[in-house]
């Protein structure tokens, strides 16, 4: 049988980024430009939502979430990575770093614009009543943490050190019921 992928984005770019990719891969599958809040599928299209620090970060979860669940069949799993509300309010804008410093409030955390982007940012409890509330069941909350010799090439994001004191990241995964 097999999966079958479809990649979707908001993005143009993105999307002309993912095809030369799947192109030096050998693969292809179609690739869609939609809204996250509104995406063109039928209902129970998918056994499998995953998404990587992009529409669960770019759109509203009052509206992303609920579709990622109308998308999902009975027993389809939806899987996502964010930031962690922890690094969120330990973000430092004068310095545009993390610090160990909380610099926003944790409660009424919900968009968050600047001169670049909007990003959206719950706190945990509201991130787990919104689930509830489209039917989804929580599996797990992971929250990497970095090993002894670990690397990264993301240290604007959060230095290795800050990242073994607090999570820089949530993977939330969650399950439709049957």
């Amino acid at each position: 049988m097999g999966a079958h992928p479809v990649g979707m984005d908001l993005s143009t770019r993105q999307l002309q980024h993912a095809k030369e990719l799947m192109a030096r891969a050998g693969v292809s599958f179609p690739l869609v430009n939609a809204d996250a809040e509104r995406t063109p599928f039928a209902d129970e299209s998918f056994d499998v939502v995953f998404c990587d620090h992009g529409a669960t970060t770019f759109a509203d979860p009052y509206r992303s979430i609920p579709e990622a669940a109308r998308l999902l069949r009975p027993g389809g799993l939806f899987a996502f990575n964010i930031e962690s509300p922890i690094h969120f309010v330990c973000w430092n804008d004068e310095k545009e770093t993390v610090d160990d410093r909380l610099h926003l409030d944790y409660f009424g955390m919900h968009k968050w614009e600047d001169d670049e982007s909007v990003n959206f940012m719950l706190p945990y409890g509201e991130w787990i009543r919104l689930f509830r509330a489209t039917g989804l069941e929580l599996e797990d909350l992971i929250e990497p943490r970095p090993g002894a010799n670990a690397r990264s090439t993301y240290l604007d994001f959060a230095s290795i050190g800050w990242a073994r004191r607090w999570p820089g990241e949530n993977i939330w995964k969650l399950r439709k019921p049957r």
